[in-house]
């Protein structure tokens, strides 16, 4: 049980007051130091607050808020045996999901918070430069793209998100799987690079995507390893057997599907891509190069993910 938790935040989120307060009431019931709330802003969504938090001795940080806040807050965590506890509030809460987090009434959410197991998990890294000579190293815990799959992310609008949630991404997702292919270069780990045409690359680190879509069948949270997937889809009929298999069989044998798994990815685009982390857009990328921090990140979990997410 935690003796120093902090608590970061986003007071966009759906019912951040509430969250906030029902963290000072279980704590008071449970004996636990009443945590210092931390709120993120536009100019810091969550690194500086979770870095005030590891400075001040915090051995658990309690995120409300979506996956772009946790992300933020992993960034200092990741390596140090400070535990994020994550309260799924937020437009996007693909992680929550995946680690049985989400589906919960909120005392619920945050008892789990508070007094949970705790796993650990891989997180990614994923080195970035884009066409003005800018560099991001940059944190994943659910999946890293570039291509198409990030053009969507970036068009689709927070309101939406807010609104109709995964729903969002599907309706921005059919307007870009009519196009056409894009031409990057791959390499995983030591392998020689190769040219490929593909909808999008994405290195995985679990099962899910919004929505519940399974696009890595295979993926674990802990197995130190990214699951790399390349669309080398050429004709939006191709589309159909791939929804199949996210929606109602993640066995079904899809050919146009290629999945590979390292411990380390470079994609080089023939011309400037969005890419996305864990729904974060950084724009006009002419390179990424992810890599995998194996087990770097405690996560508090319901006691039936404590064998594994």
């Amino acid at each position: 049980m935690a003796s120093q938790p902090f608590v970061v935040v986003n007071p966009l989120a759906r019912r951040a007051s509430s969250a906030v307060a029902e963290v000072v009431g279980q704590c008071d019931r449970l004996g636990i130091p009443i945590p210092r709330s931390l709120a993120t802003t536009r100019e810091q969504p969550g690194s500086a607050q979770a870095r005030q938090a590891l400075d001040s001795g915090a051995d658990m940080v309690i995120v409300i808020g979506g996956d772009g806040t946790v992300r933020q807050v992993a960034r200092e965590l990741a390596g140090t045996d400070t535990r994020i506890s994550i309260v799924a509030l937020g437009s996007g809460n693909v992680l929550a999901y995946n680690l049985g987090l989400a589906n919960h009434d909120l005392a619920t959410k945050i008892s789990i918070a508070l007094t949970g197991p705790s796993v650990e998990l891989d997180v990614g890294w994923a080195n970035l430069q884009t066409a003005s000579g800018q560099r991001f190293d940059e944190p994943f815990l659910t999946m890293a793209g570039i291509g198409r799959d990030a053009q969507t992310v970036a068009r689709t609008r927070l309101s939406s998100k807010v609104r109709i949630g995964a729903a969002a991404y599907a309706l921005h997702g059919v307007r870009q799987a009519i196009r056409p292919p894009l031409p990057m270069k791959v390499q995983l780990d030591d392998d020689q690079p190769e040219s490929v045409l593909t909808w999008t690359v994405l290195a995985g680190l679990t099962r899910q995507a919004p929505g519940g879509v399974v696009v890595y069948p295979d993926a674990r949270p802990d197995d130190g390893l990214m699951d790399v997937l390349q669309v080398p889809i050429r004709n939006p009929v191709q589309w159909l057997p791939v929804a199949a298999k996210g929606v109602l069989n993640p066995d079904l044998d899809v050919a146009v599907l290629r999945y590979q798994q390292a411990e380390r990815l470079r994609v080089r685009p023939f011309d400037p891509l969005p890419a996305q982390l864990d729904g974060d857009v950084v724009n006009r990328v002419v390179a990424m190069d992810a890599r995998i921090q194996p087990r770097g990140l405690r996560v508090q979990v319901p006691p039936e993910c404590r064998d594994g997410a």
